[in-house]
């Protein structure tokens, strides 16, 4: 019941946030939840390295990767997971149909993800990579 009631209130309150790239976008939301389920220190780590989506793909690549799946794979120090094995509050990467990646969350049968237009959710067939947090 602890994991649920951190998940809750993590992904409620980065939600809950305006969206500003760099600080409370997807990637961020990401972060998050891997420091609050996963003990990680990464909203720190990564605050304001990036103000446009452009920046945000400029950092990435400039840390030597090539997809969100890369970085989380390196930064949770572990691969990626199939789409199925999604448990509450994993992270996942989302490819939407402009084929952008995303980071989200795992809800249970949906997946949510915070976009320029607020909070965004998915089926499972928009998932291409899970990585398991705590």
């Amino acid at each position: 019941m602890e994991r649920f009631r951190i998940g809750s209130a993590t992904l409620t309150r980065e939600l809950s946030t305006p969206y500003a790239y760099g600080s409370a976008d997807c990637f961020h939301l990401g972060c998050a939840m891997a420091d609050a389920l996963h003990g990680t220190s990464l909203v720190e780590k990564y605050r304001g390295t990036y103000k446009t989506l452009k920046g945000a793909h400029i950092a990435l690549r400039r840390r030597g990767f090539s997809s969100l799946v890369d970085f989380w794979s390196a930064e949770l120090g572990q691969e990626p997971d199939g789409a199925g094995s999604a448990q509450y509050f994993d992270l996942v990467i989302l490819r939407l149909a402009d084929g952008a990646e995303h980071v989200g969350v795992c809800n249970g049968l949906r997946f949510t993800t915070k976009t320029e237009n607020g909070r965004s959710d998915h089926g499972l067939s928009d998932v291409i990579a899970t990585f398991h947090l705590g």
